[in-house]
This record gives C-alpha cells, structure tokens and sequence, in this order.
C-alpha cells in the first residue's frame, strides 16, 4: 500500500509530537514538582545563615555606634558627676541613628539610667574594656544591644551603647529578605512578632516547640490541614527566629504549569498537522530558496536562511553553500579582528610612547634641578654665614632687621635646595617597608589637628593588616602630607578629605581625594612638572607635587592624578610593589 508524501509526513509529525508529549509531559510534571520542593527547602535552609550575617554586620555597627556614644566627652562627663539625666540626655544627643535607644548604666547602680538591665555578664565584659553584642529579651521584643565601657583617666565609671528592637518593620525587611514567612518569638515577654496572623503564627510555634533550633529544615502539619516547612534560628538565647514556608503555596503553581502544559500540546499537534500538511508543497522551494541567498550573499548578506530539503542532491548543494559561507564570513571577522588588534596596539603604543616621553621629561627636570640645588646649595650657605656675621657686627637695629630678612630667605632657600637633592638620594636600604594604615593614620592625626581637622576632616579607608608598601615610612608620609597639603589648598573653604587604599596582586595602592573643583583637563598632564602651579597666591614654587613624584618613582611606584567619575573633585592615586611576604 502506498500512501502520498503530504500523508506520510502528516502520520509521521502526529505521531512524534504524541509520541515526545506524553511521556516527556509526566516526567516533566514529576521533575517540576520534585525542583520546586528542593529550591524551596534549600532557600529556607539558608535563610538562618542568611539571618545570622545580617545580625554581624548589625553587630558591627552597633559596636561603633555604642563605642563612639560611650567615647563622647559629655557622656563621661556626666558619668563623672554622676547625673543620670545628663548622661541620658548626652548619649541621646550622641547616638548615630535617631531609631536607635540608649542603654546607660554607671558603675554601683542598681538600675540602669536609661534602657533594659543588660545582665551582670555584659556589665563584666565592659569593666574588662571590652565592647559585647547581645540580643536581649524586651516588653517590646527582643533587642540587639551593644555595650561599650565608659572610661576616666583609666578608671570604669560605667557602660553605654545602643540598642534595636525587631519591630513589625524589621520583621516586614527579614521576610522580603529571606522570601519567606517570619515569626520571632521572645522567650522573656512570651510574645510573638509574625508576617502571619498571630493564630497561626502561635500554632506554628507550638508546632516547632520540641525541635532544636539547629534542626535544619522541618515539615509540620497543623489542625487546619496546612503543610509547612520551618526553619529556626536562636538569637543568643533570649529569642528565636522561625522561617515558614507554606508548602501548598510553594506547589501552587503546578496545576497551572500542567493546565499550560497541556494547552500547549494540543497546540503542538495542531502546528505539526499543519505543518506536514504545507511540507509536500514546499518540496520544491529549496531550490528557490538557494538562489535568493545566492543573490544576497553578493549583496554581503551572510544571515540569509537556507532551505533544508529531503533532496538529497538538493540538501548537499545547500551544505556546501552554508560551508562556503561560513568560511568566508569567518575570514572577514578575522580580518576586522586583526584591524581592531592592530588599532588597539598602535593606541596602547602611543600612550606607552606618551608615558616614557613624560617619564623622561621628569627624570630630565628632576637632574636638572638637582644640580642645580647642590651648586645653589653652598653658595647659599656661605652667604648665610656671612650674614650672619654681619648681623652680630652690625649696631643699627634697622640694618640688623634686613640681615634678619635676609638670613632667613637663605635658609628657606637652603632648605627648598635640601628638598630637591632628596628626589636624586638613593632608598634608604634598611627601611623595609611601610605599613600603609599606620602612616595614612600619623597622616591624618597630624594634618587633621586643631582648627584644621574642623576645617578640612580627614576620613582614613585603609583596612589594617595587609601587606606593606615598598618604601620607607617617612618618605611615605612625605609623599601623603605633599597631597593632603594639595587638596587643602584647592579647597580654600574648607572639606572632606579621603585616604583609600588597597592591595591587588602584589601592589599597594593608596588614594587622596578631595571634593574640590577638581583639575582642568588642559593641564592635567603638567601638574608633576617641576615649577608648575596654579596657585593664585606665591605660597610655593610649584615643586610639592614633582618632589612626590619623584619620590613614588624612586622606590618603584607610579603617581597619577585624575578627576571624580561620579562627582566633584580630584583623586591622586600611589601605586607601590607591595613587600615579600618573608620580609
């Protein structure tokens, strides 16, 4: 029996999509099920894990919070006199955060002047100099509290800090957090928050009563027929945390997916029944087909679809088409690559060139200035001497003051000399290297000090602990002084100053920014010349900036400067090799 093209192709598309849809349908169904189960557990088993880094950074910055509080000078003051509501009133005035309450106790007290009795153990820890962090058990909930010792001259007069309560608010943020249900129970006041309503959120904990809080996660059946899945967190014994999940909820969406999955088949059949009922009459169309692309080829269309036939002769004149295609296409985006490469080597060239032309031109200044301070230098000195022999001859006060004038434009002559023969000095060979935090910090304590620190603040964003900088320490601190002297003077009315830093594969890098009116992009590139300023006022001679380079390079590193993507202001970057690791 024989049958036409149109019918075989109609018979054999029917009977692959029924075929494919059926058993593909039921382990599609079956799989589904089983993945939303497993995501669904496996997010709710993180959420304490998720619960407990955010109680550490909480933590953190409530230590801050309660270690500037406790540190704040009113505070101690009336800790000294002993004035509860002083005291109170200060460390109100003093907290970080208005959402945040105050917890004061003094030394002898039997009560706390302000917030919950933290415990004789917390208490402990602070008259040991230490700063604890605690949940405590509340009226309104439990509290995270962080205590810090206040302290007199070396003498413990009593502890203050700051302290959070898990309002409704942060119940709402933990359940978006963890996408889940949340109810936290206070094992001191017996009450409970919840995203839930309180009766079943009370059922749910007497549900989960007798589990431990480390039990991972649970599934519970409550009296109205409802399935949950539960994990529990303990927060420092005094409260717990319980993530619920509903599981009907999380299976919701099944019976769509298998009312979806079940349209669509019977959309797929019907496609493929069309389908084979239009593959008979398209028989001839490859042909066709191949000389439209043909055409477009030449047009320099590589895009355009090719037939697939059941002719054999047809199928392999349209591979070989599809081949050559390819392969020419391939060669075109070769060759633009190597255009693009060879473009992208030429640019890293011209700013290489760019770079050893400026490296050159400041080696050149910086030899020049050199000699020309050691043949000022002497001379310099000479005539200081002399001076100042003429100075203890001289009887007329009025001459003595000019040779006063005189003598000490020499010295600050010889010490401008004295600066620049540093920039040509050998390293110091037993200086090993510099701990980039500890000199950012002698930085900014002696730029920040008096009138100044009020004027132009200086915020140090240098993590402690990492490796050292390739330089000796002073010349470190010369170099960040010379910056942190070049922002303050571009913010004649004052602002923040900032000292970053960090350590990438071997280099220490450090970071002076202001937020000044930044540096004009026409002079960007002559601001370490030597002589160069752009002062208005005769404060210098333009030399602060060529004396730090120089000394960046000496030791290997590289300063640059740029101007604030995101805002106002410049920023000089220190790139120095970092120490080995042995040394």
């Amino acid at each position: 029996m024989k049958i036409s093209v149109q019918r075989a192709l109609l018979l054999l598309l029917g009977g692959t999509v029924l075929v494919a849809l059926i058993p593909g349908g039921f382990l599609l169904d079956r799989r589904l099920s089983f993945e939303l189960q497993r995501a669904a557990r496996e997010g709710l088993s993180i959420a304490p894990r998720l619960l407990e880094d955010r109680n550490a950074a909480r933590a953190d910055a409530l230590m801050m919070h309660a270690k500037d509080l406790a540190a704040a000078p009113a505070v101690t003051a009336a800790f000294r006199q002993r004035d509860p509501e002083a005291a109170v009133r200060a460390a109100r005035a003093a907290r970080f955060d208005e959402r945040e309450q105050v917890l004061v106790v003094a030394a002898g007290a039997q009560e706390p002047w302000a917030g919950p009795s933290p415990g004789p153990q917390m208490l402990a820890a602070t008259r040991e100099g230490e700063m604890p962090v605690s949940f405590l058990a509340t009226e309104d909930g439990p509290a995270h509290v962080a205590l810090a010792p206040v302290m007199d001259e070396g003498v413990w007069l009593g502890a203050a800090g700051v302290l959070q309560t898990l309002d409704e608010a942060a119940v709402e943020a933990l359940a978006g957090f963890t996408s889940s249900d949340v109810v936290v129970e206070s094992r001191g006041s017996g009450g409970a928050l919840a995203t839930l309503d309180s009766a079943r959120a009370e059922a749910l904990v007497r549900a989960t009563r007798d589990h431990a809080d480390d039990a991972g996660v649970i599934e519970v059946h409550l009296a109205d027929g409802s399935r949950w899945w539960i994990a529990a967190a303990a927060l420092d014994g005094s409260s717990r945390v319980l993530f619920a999940r509903s599981v009907e909820q999380e299976l919701s969406v099944l019976p769509r997916l298998r009312r979806g999955a079940a349209i669509a088949a019977g959309l797929a059949l019907i496609v493929a029944l069309l389908l084979g009922t239009f593959a008979a009459r398209a028989i001839a169309r490859p042909v066709r087909a191949l000389a439209v692309a043909s055409e477009q080829l030449t047009a320099g269309d590589f895009a355009a679809p090719l037939p697939d036939s059941v002719l054999r002769e047809v199928d392999q004149v349209a591979d070989s088409f599809a081949q050559m295609r390819s392969a020419l296409e391939r060669r075109l985006e070769e060759l633009e690559e190597a255009n693009r490469a060879l473009e992208a080597q030429q640019g890293r060239l011209q700013a290489l060139q760019g770079e050893l032309i400026q490296r050159d031109r400041l080696e050149a200044g910086g030899r020049l200035v050199a000699e020309l301070a050691h043949e000022i230098r002497n001379p310099v000195a000479s005539i200081r001497n002399c001076l100042e022999v003429l100075d203890r001859r001289l009887e007329d006060d009025q001459s003595r003051v000019f040779t006063q004038l005189a003598i000490e434009e020499l010295a600050r002559m010889h010490e401008l000399a004295e600066g620049l023969l540093d920039l040509n000095r050998p390293a110091d060979p037993d200086a090993s290297g510099a701990d980039p935090s500890a000199v950012a910090a002698q930085v900014a304590a002696l730029m920040g000090a008096g009138v100044q620190g009020e004027r132009w603040p200086i915020r140090v964003l240098v993590r402690a602990g990492g490796p050292e900088a390739a330089i000796a320490p002073d010349a470190l601190k010369q170099v960040l002084i010379n910056l942190v002297q070049n922002a303050q003077e571009a913010m004649p009315g004052g602002g923040r100053i900032e000292i970053n830093g960090r350590a990438v594969s071997g280099r220490v890098s450090l970071e002076v920014a202001d937020i000044g009116p930044g540096i004009p992009d026409d002079i960007l590139g002559r601001i370490f010349d030597p002589f160069f300023t752009t002062k208005g006022e005769v404060r210098g001679v333009g030399l602060g900036l060529f004396v730090a380079e120089g000394i960046v390079r000496r030791y290997g590193g590289v300063l640059s400067a740029r101007n604030r993507t995101g805002g106002r202001g410049a920023v000089f970057a220190i790139e120095l090799p970092a120490t080995e690791p042995d040394q």
